[in-house]
């Protein structure tokens, strides 16, 4: 399977550069950093942004089968991921459509707010719109006590609209933090 997802992964971004941040997906090291360690509580919810071909979902499914209650949607923008996810994970959710329209996701699940959101998504190649878009979602459904995790690559943990988006998330959000990076990983990357 980690072969064929990462061609899957790779055709994609071939296809699509502009919606697939990478040309590979997740080691199950950056999963492990990214989704490991959540203090789950029964009744909880987390959302994942962008599960592509599931690599951190992996690691989401078993630390929600670990509580009692705890909801899980993946909102994933590509469609052939949407069905490969379904078929792997056909006990869990996931929504066809865009971050964006997260609570609109939400509340068709009879749902309003996240524990937890945790984010595949490229932000350093998304458009400053859809950055503002996107963090604005992330403020109107996380819980007061909830937390967002996400990614940078290092090597683009400087460009502009990387910058741009931490910006965003420190204007919104009074705590943030970067791991030390994460070198079992192409490419290494910082989680946040």
């Amino acid at each position: 399977m980690p072969i064929r997802d990462s061609l899957r992964f790779f055709g994609a971004f071939v296809r699509h550069p502009g919606s697939v941040g990478s040309v590979w997906p997740s080691s199950r090291a950056l999963a492990e950093q990214l989704a490991g360690n959540l203090d789950l509580r029964e009744g909880d919810v987390v959302v994942e942004y962008g599960p592509g071909t599931g690599p951190v979902t992996a690691v989401l499914d078993d630390a929600v089968d670990d509580v009692p209650g705890v909801r899980y949607l993946g909102i994933e923008l590509n469609r052939r991921f949407v069905e490969l996810l379904r078929a792997r994970y056909p006990h869990r959710d996931f929504a066809h459509g865009s971050v964006v329209d997260v609570v609109a996701h939400l509340r068709e699940r009879g749902l309003t707010r996240a524990r937890y959101i945790i984010s595949g998504l490229p932000f350093a190649s998304l458009p400053h719109a859809v950055q503002v878009d996107t963090v604005a979602g992330i403020a109107e459904v996380l819980d007061r006590d909830g937390e967002f995790r996400t990614f940078q690559y290092v090597h683009a943990f400087g460009l502009p609209a990387a910058r741009r988006f931490r910006a965003l998330m420190a204007a919104r959000f009074p705590h943030c933090e970067r791991s030390r990076p994460v070198l079992k990983n192409l490419p290494p990357a910082y989680v946040l």
